[in-house]
């Protein structure tokens, strides 16, 4: 009933709805008052609007809340009754007074839904968006401020909004406000794609055997014949060695590689090794140990580039020949490779990359032995732990050799909250203030756990592939596949709803997204449709290495394969060209666009392809390589 919906009360914080989101009780309930038919918010309307305007006279004083008990009260006439004819004002007046006590993401939450929920308001609308763009600022929901922004300049062109006593044109001041450099590709759909460049202009490849400036070499001939030598290894048949591709990680001046725990810095523009960890050849010492085939996990090796630090993720030499070894987190000098701290002699293993903010960094890490994740909260400085809390217990896979799988998550910092995808069933965001989950989505997730060891077992394309689980957003909407899932979803993260999902193979892995299409990769490219979930288009491609991402310009895909680099039509996904390129006996891999230069990350080299007939300093710029 009516009154049922608007008093509910619940002893739990979180409630689940329908789409698999578990969110916070009062949400839940605000989340079923607006999804009430035209019929029904009018009866609602009706039967509770002089009970919610009487409790809301009573809190404010000169349209204030005095006391954090009225701003508490006023939040449970929010969510029991916004329908009401004063749900805007409350609404309105709770996104003040969260803006002004520095809760921003929560201001912006009131200001939206009187945008999206309270078509009938008497507020003014160009003066809510306003606001609702200034809190996203705030928060640091820039690609989010962007759009609300370019609405603003679209809907309401020319008007004024009265800002500290004067008029100004809101556009112009908002625009003020944003991070040098955010204004760029504006119009783009503002997608943040964390494997896949979006170039603004075409790239051209004019000769298909064009030259590399530079390329370096990290598979010693001593390391390449124990990765042969590893196939006959119990432990070590399984982990295709071979088709591993290193991360890499670039700046304005250098690229960064974590090659099974060799690190090494690369001049951008001359190619030379500036600095590195180990000798290359030492690999051949490492991968005749019989412990490390069995530490191993080749998805936990990262590598990061901040400002002056490199951080990676990685067994350290010296602890290879231990059972069950740990991944540690190791900071080093930027310039000039050296270490700078390296995380405790312990019995922790840290498995996610590290996500820096600021003087902070964000990692997930496990005791060995031992399946609950911790979120820690390091000093970038030092390494220091600030903090950290429990994520909860993960269901560990296993190899086909029997040996424990655990699974990588992914870390993104959305304001003041980090959404964590854990690969194992469930994504979630944690209010970094308060240290507590705010929702989180689950979804069905098989974990191979089964103890029968076959040592002459066919190795899935998804080892061969080394296919990672990726999390990709536009806005509001996220696009994500976990590594061994068979899915992949879209959710709405404002509304908390999930659009659609999708069957794709195991293997397939999240490369990109456009206006129109999400992209991913395993042997064959796939085009599914952002809004129908429609397969636009296919093509098999000769991928036969990890490091799987693309380059999409408005007009194609690139992709690093064994024959080469690929050039795809967006529109049919018709091969368009093939550009063998300088490193003829790799298995392919990664392709990356940095400074001007085309960046091919093999199995066994990186090569650097130049750009000509003009320099462009970004990838919002025309290339022609």
């Amino acid at each position: 009933s009516l009154k049922e919906i608007s008093e509910t009360k619940s002893t739990s914080r979180l409630l689940p709805t329908k789409d698999g989101f578990l969110i916070d009780a009062e949400d839940r309930v605000f989340q079923a008052l607006t999804a009430l038919p035209a019929e029904g918010r009018e009866a609602f309307r009706l039967f509770f609007d002089g009970k919610a305007r009487k409790q809301f006279e009573d809190l404010t004083v000169s349209g204030r809340l005095v006391t954090p008990q009225a701003t508490e009260d006023a939040r449970k006439i929010f969510s029991q009754y916004f329908l009401t004819s004063i749900g805007d004002d409350v609404a309105d007046l709770l996104g003040n007074d969260a803006f002004e006590q520095g809760q921003f993401h929560q201001a912006a939450r009131y200001w939206r839904a009187i945008l999206d929920h309270h078509p009938d308001s008497n507020l003014s609308e160009m003066d809510l968006n306003v606001k609702y763009a200034l809190a996203l600022i705030r928060n640091g929901q820039i690609e989010q401020a962007a759009a609300t922004i370019q609405l603003i300049s679209q809907q309401f062109a020319g008007q004024k909004v009265t800002l500290g006593g004067a008029e100004v044109d809101p556009v112009l001041y908002l625009k003020s406000l944003l991070p040098a450099g955010s204004g760029k590709n504006s119009n783009d759909s503002g997608a943040t794609n964390v494997l896949a460049n979006r170039l603004s202009q075409p790239l051209e490849l004019s000769d298909r055997k064009f030259q590399p400036r530079w390329q370096v070499t990290y598979l010693d001939q001593t390391a390449e014949q124990a990765i042969v030598n590893s196939q006959s290894d119990y432990y070590g048949r399984s982990k295709s060695y071979q088709t591993f591709v290193p991360p890499m990680a670039v700046d304005d001046k250098r690229a960064y590689f974590n090659f099974y725990g060799i690190c090494f810095g690369v001049d951008l523009q001359s190619g030379k090794l500036v600095w590195r960890n180990a000798k290359f050849k030492d690999l051949g010492t490492n991968f005749n140990n019989y412990s490390f085939h069995q530490s191993s996990n080749l998805n936990q090796y990262h590598i990061v580039v901040d400002g002056d630090y490199v951080l990676t993720t990685l067994i350290p030499q010296k602890e290879m020949n231990r059972y069950r070894a740990c991944y540690r987190l190791i900071a080093y000098q930027r310039d000039s490779g050296k270490q700078l701290w390296q995380s405790s002699q312990t019995n922790e293993s840290f498995i996610s990359k590290p996500l820096v903010d600021g003087e902070r960094l964000y990692v997930v890490s496990h005791q060995q032995n031992n399946n609950l994740l911790t979120l820690n909260c390091l000093q970038l400085k030092t390494g220091k732990k600030e903090w950290s809390i429990p994520l909860g217990s993960v269901v560990a896979g296993n190899s086909s050799n029997g040996m424990p799988v655990m699974p990588v998550p992914i870390l993104r910092k959305t304001g003041d909250s980090l959404l964590i995808l854990t690969n194992n069933g469930a994504l979630f965001e944690i209010g970094i203030p308060t240290r507590t989950i705010n929702w989180a989505f689950r979804y069905p997730y098989k974990v191979d756990q089964t103890s029968n060891n076959y040592y002459y077992a066919a190795i899935d394309e998804e080892v061969q592939l080394h296919s990672e689980g990726q999390m990709l957003s536009d806005g509001n909407l996220v696009y994500f596949k976990e590594a061994g899932m068979d899915e992949v979803y879209a959710l709405d993260l404002a509304a908390k709803k999930m659009l659609w999902k999708r069957p794709i193979k195991t293997s397939a892995q999240l490369v990109g997204i456009d206006q129109k299409n999400v992209y991913l990769l395993s042997r064959e490219l796939e085009a599914i449709d952002r809004k129908t979930h429609d397969l636009n288009w296919a093509v098999k491609l000769p991928v036969a290495a990890g490091g799987m991402s693309a380059l999409l310009d408005p007009e194609q895909l690139w992709v690093f394969t064994s024959r080469g680099i690929f050039e795809i039509s967006k529109t049919n996904g018709d091969i368009l060209g093939i550009y063998r390129g300088h490193d003829l006996t790799s298995l392919g891999g990664s392709i990356d666009f940095q400074q001007g230069l085309v960046l091919c990350v093999s199995n066994q080299a990186v090569t650097a392809y130049p750009v000509t007939g003009s320099t462009p300093d970004s990838k919002e710029q025309k290339s022609k390589p």
